[in-house]
């Protein structure tokens, strides 16, 4: 029960990293409360939680748009009485695609407008609140340096900026006891498992898997990292390094 008494707002509730977030930080005790564009996914997740005796409150919201994003957190206040960490897991427009003549300009305002402004909008209202709570974490799921070189140029930027803006506001926010940090996975191969969140294999050489990514933001969300902030943590395997990964080369053949 690591994170007892805690509420988690979980922006982008739909991928298979921020759904295994949610159910393992319910799991761990959490209050949690589920934000997406679209319903399906994130009501699945919802129900999981529900039938493990959890709390979780669902609500509809496109982090773009700032008057959505409102409503969103004044209904989990509302709800659960505060907030005290906010995972940002908004984001897409990944591809291989790299010749940049190409590009269309909507494509590239598209990808900043998805990663960033979703960070930029429930940040500015979150951070009153988290204060008031005594300070808390906040969490940006960017993407390890080896996927942002293999994908096109508008990606790349958009979470390179998701890692700059995190280390700047780990900075700006340090006096109010606020963490904030950028994970930033690799390929994620591995769908989510049905039944409880545990670790999977202790090996390296292996597809990634959301389970991966849902740990180190329970530790960052957690007291354990009470002392730690500005972190750009990478969860990737090694791929980074450029390692030869057997399992993960089949993958991309």
């Amino acid at each position: 029960m690591r994170l007892r008494d805690k509420v988690v707002l979980i922006g982008g509730a739909g991928s298979n990293m921020s759904r295994a977030s949610a159910l393992l930080f319910a799991q761990e005790g959490a209050k949690v409360a589920l934000a997406a564009r679209t319903n399906e996914k994130m009501q699945e997740t919802a129900q999981r939680i529900r039938e493990n005796g959890g709390d979780v409150l669902t609500h509809q919201t496109d982090l773009a748009d700032a008057s959505q994003v409102d409503s969103l957190i004044n209904a989990t206040v509302a709800e659960f009485g505060g907030i005290d960490c906010f995972i940002h897991a908004a984001g897409g427009f990944f591809s291989t695609e790299h010749d940049i003549t190409a590009m269309d300009p909507e494509f590239w305002d598209g990808a900043l407008e998805n990663n960033l402004r979703t960070l930029f909008n429930p940040v500015r209202k979150l951070v009153p609140i988290l204060e008031k709570r005594g300070g808390g974490c906040i969490i940006t799921i960017s993407a390890g340096a080896r996927v942002r070189q293999d994908a096109n140029a508008a990606y790349a930027a958009a979470k390179a900026g998701m890692v700059a803006t995190a280390k700047n506001l780990a900075k700006e926010l340090y006096e109010k006891n606020i963490r904030v940090h950028a994970l930033c996975p690799g390929i994620i191969w591995d769908p989510l498992p049905d039944g409880e969140i545990a670790p999977v294999a202790a090996q390296l050489e292996r597809l990634g898997n959301p389970i991966d990514v849902a740990y180190a933001a329970l530790w960052l969300c957690s007291d354990e990292a009470a002392w730690v902030t500005g972190l750009e943590l990478t969860v990737d395997g090694g791929d980074a390094l450029f390692i030869d990964s057997p399992s993960r080369r089949k993958v991309l053949m």
